[in-house]
């Protein structure tokens, strides 16, 4: 069996969620997708063919009477001599061929769970809060009625929908979620269009008899949700029509160029793949933990963790460089280069951190961004002074080794001292140059420790004046003494 399509199940029936789900999207290649993902759940009464849909739609598998073994795996499916739950809690797959995620939802009015309807609405909750698009299963004949059609669970889905996004936030204002409604062993008694608008009168009614907040009474359905609706013929009296229209169905969820491609931008929870495992656990621990769900804030916490991880990442790495270039700074040498140096890794560490961090949460994104520029600023300004030191040491040695090996030349004078101490300062300023960082920001400015320079540079060279003049009285007594006495 290819690992890449082997399925996972996310939440399993006591309600645990599974440790496993970071690991397995990096078994199925989407890791590093970024924000290009999609994910759908589906949901239903149970023995609905909810699974077989999940794995006929979206390619996950084929079924699994006649499954060749080295073929990807499908979501269960129910065996047609007993009637009785297969899919428990909640499993996901990737789609072949396609970064699309399929989550198979355990049905409702399972005989198995009787009257406990926790995992029903904590399953909702979940997949409304992760899902862009759910598909809600239901039979031809079920349609117009609302037990049989189980319209309670679409109640549990939009009185959910008001928890999370009533109260649109400005992140949240175009959030929407593409509720998609397949009635299945459609026979063409009924016209579709009249099965649709049954349906769409029915979903309005569910929505007005909410109870809503004050401040959310003139809010509608469609402030919300975008319905759409398909019918699929009988799986085993039609079969073949029935794969014939499975496939068609298919290409609502592949083809990006379709007029009705399912998966709108809008739909997205903008959670890159890195960080929807953290996301979804902390959903469903909210959810089990029965605490109100924010999403926006949901995202914002899983946004500070994988902006603090790729933070440090991007530090650890740039702190590796900058610690073989600190010891010879310290032991006094001026560094060739250096600037450029500094420069780079500044820049492959904001440029890991960007390419990393910015598709999550944008203002979680620009402070950690904010810190991290200090962070790499704060160290690299000690090896900036540092070289600035052994630059400002290196000139004053220079000038000092030229005039002290052209100090007895004949002609030596003190234009020939004005040129070296000129040539000292330059190499300080061209070395200081190449040093700073960031151009025209306060934190690398040398003018400073070249006012220190001039100021050393003209001792010296009064110095030497001072030298020169001492020495020239020096001879001059010498000769007078020596005239005087004779010798």
């Amino acid at each position: 069996m290819s690992s890449t399509f082997d399925r996972l199940q996310l939440i399993d029936d006591k309600k645990r969620f599974t440790p496993n789900l970071s690991d397995k999207f990096s078994t199925w290649g989407l890791l590093n997708a970024g924000f290009d993902y999609n994910l759908v759940a589906v949901i239903g009464s149970q023995s609905t063919g909810k699974s077989t849909l999940s794995s006929k739609s979206s390619r996950i598998g084929i079924n699994s009477s006649n499954r060749h073994p080295s073929q990807p795996s499908n979501f269960d499916v129910m065996d047609n001599s007993k009637r009785q739950q297969t899919t428990k809690g909640i499993w996901m797959c990737r789609a072949r061929d396609m970064n699309i995620l399929v989550m198979d939802v355990e049905g409702t009015d399972g005989r198995e769970r009787g009257e406990d309807k926790d995992f029903e609405r904590k399953s909702a909750v979940f997949s409304l809060a992760s899902s862009e698009v759910l598909i809600f299963n239901l039979w031809d004949n079920q349609v117009g009625l609302y037990h049989g059609a189980n319209m309670g669970l679409l109640k549990t889905v939009f009185e959910v929908n008001l928890g999370l996004f009533g109260n649109k936030s400005q992140e949240c204002a175009n959030q929407r979620t593409l509720l998609f409604i397949v009635i299945r062993d459609y026979i063409e008694t009924t016209p579709f269009a009249t099965l649709q608008a049954t349906l769409t009168a029915d979903l309005q009614r569910i929505w007005d008899t909410l109870s809503k907040p004050a401040e959310l009474e003139d809010r509608k359905l469609t402030d919300y949700f975008d319905l759409s609706f398909t019918a699929l013929p009988h799986k085993i009296l039609a079969a073949q029509k029935f794969e014939s229209d499975v496939r068609t169905l298919r290409g609502r969820f592949t083809d990006k160029s379709r007029n009705d491609f399912v998966f709108k931008p809008m739909y997205h929870k903008r959670v890159p793949a890195d960080g929807i495992s953290l996301y979804m656990q902390r959903i469903w621990e909210q959810v089990q933990s029965n605490k109100d769900l924010d999403l926006p804030t949901q995202q914002e916490l899983v946004a500070q963790f994988k902006c603090d991880e790729i933070f440090l990442g991007a530090l650890g790495e740039f702190d590796d460089k900058v610690k073989q270039q600190k010891q010879p700074i310290e032991a006094g040498l001026v560094i060739k280069g250096l600037g450029e140096m500094m420069r780079a890794w500044r820049s492959q560490a904001l440029s890991r951190y960007d390419r990393e961090a910015s598709r999550y949460h944008q203002g979680v994104y620009e402070r950690k961004r904010a810190d991290l520029i200090g962070r790499l600023d704060s160290t690299l300004s000690p090896l900036f002074l540092g070289q600035l030191r052994n630059l400002h040491q290196s000139a004053l040695a220079f000038m000092k080794a030229e005039i002290d090996d052209n100090f007895n030349i004949a002609g030596f004078n003190f234009a020939n001292i004005r040129k070296i101490r000129a040539c000292a300062v330059d190499l300080f300023i061209n070395g200081a140059r190449e040093a700073v960082v960031i151009e025209g920001d306060p934190t690398w400015k040398w003018e400073e420790q070249l006012n220190l320079l001039q100021k050393e540079s003209r001792a010296v060279a009064d110095q030497f004046r001072k030298d020169r003049h001492n020495a020239g009285i020096r001879v001059l007594t010498a000769v007078g003494i020596g005239l005087l006495f004779g010798l």
